[in-house]
């Protein structure tokens, strides 16, 4: 049986990075949607079973109701797939929230606070989320499934032995699974059957890395899967429908008039931004990208400068 999972896409995240231009901020709410578009796209391709969306499906503060009808409108377009959403602490099962007040398809189960089981022939899926922007309840300890013979699966969204007020999940409660698709942290953490995907996509600049999903297939003892960043899926898409792309070469302006483009699109890409501080070189600072990949060694007593999701992942890294 064939799954996709995906997290945290945060769709109609304010971008508060690009608070004063209102026009890039509809841009990228736009790109997060057509992101969205093509796991649909890729769930069909791929005749998948499963589709778990781990919490953070949008902002619950701030998602518009074109957004909801656009969730659900791509949602209907693959019946024959079964959706599974745990909310997390960004998009809580509360009394006003869209999974409370709309019609979802038939095909989709949104999980609440109360860990619940759906079950196929030779699949269990489990799953609980939020009902707050908080959650500290320990369900999983223990918790046991109810056939230890079958292919068992959790679908939540949580910190995993961080001691949180988000849902912290302890490793040791996980065992029981053959498969846990969690949500939360941003960046991908493939740890055996315990899986983070990561943000489907950037929600500002200070999330650099890849992003993207999971893909796989579900078998007692023998669960795989892959990490399909969104680059390279996109590279894919470009082969498909035969996009010539040329590297290497300086697109002059006379060229780009005679070219008859519809559009021209001016991506300048972007580098983890250094702060200007007397003697950084010799005290140790670092981007967070060095420190997640490896070029760069934290020592034991760390500051992080900068309260957004990198920097709290990179915290939550250390931390471990």
């Amino acid at each position: 049986m064939k799954f996709i999972h995906i997290a945290d896409l945060h769709l109609d995240t304010p971008l508060v990075s690009l608070r004063n231009n209102r026009s890039l901020i509809k841009k990228r709410r736009a790109e997060h949607k057509q992101i969205f578009k093509d796991v649909i796209k890729l769930a069909k391709e791929e005749s998948v079973d499963f589709l778990f969306i781990s919490g953070d499906f949008f902002e619950q503060k701030f998602v518009e109701k074109s957004t909801i009808d656009f969730i659900i409108g791509s949602l209907e377009l693959i019946p024959d797939v079964k959706v599974f959403i745990a909310p997390g602490n960004h998009d809580p099962y509360i009394k006003n929230s869209p999974y409370v007040t709309y019609k979802w398809p038939q095909n989709v189960t949104i999980f609440k606070k109360k860990i619940e089981k759906i079950s196929f022939d030779d699949v269990d899926i489990y799953g609980f989320g939020f009902e707050d922007y908080e959650f500290s309840e320990d369900l999983l300890g223990g918790f046991k499934v109810d056939d230890p013979e079958k292919i068992n699966v959790l679908v939540t969204h949580g910190s995993l032995n961080a001691k949180s007020k988000y849902n912290d999940v302890n490793e040791r409660d996980l065992k029981q699974f053959d498969y846990v698709a969690l949500g939360h942290i941003h960046l991908p953490k493939l740890d055996n059957k315990i899986v983070y995907p990561g943000a489907l996509a950037a929600c500002g600049f200070d999330e650099c890395g890849e992003h993207g999903l999971v893909i796989g297939d579900l078998e007692k003892n023998n669960v795989t899967y892959e990490f399909k960043n969104i680059p390279a899926f996109y590279s894919a898409m470009l082969k498909k429908y035969n996009v010539n792309v040329e590297l290497g070469r300086e697109a002059s302006a006379s060229e780009i008039v005679s070219g008859g483009f519809d559009e021209v699109v001016v991506a300048a890409g972007a580098s983890p931004r250094r702060i200007s501080l007397a003697g950084a070189e010799e005290i140790g600072v670092y981007t967070a990208e060095e420190i997640l990949t490896g070029k760069c060694c934290a020592g034991k007593n760390v500051l992080i400068i900068g309260g957004g999701s990198v920097g709290c992942e990179t915290a939550h890294y250390l931390a471990r």
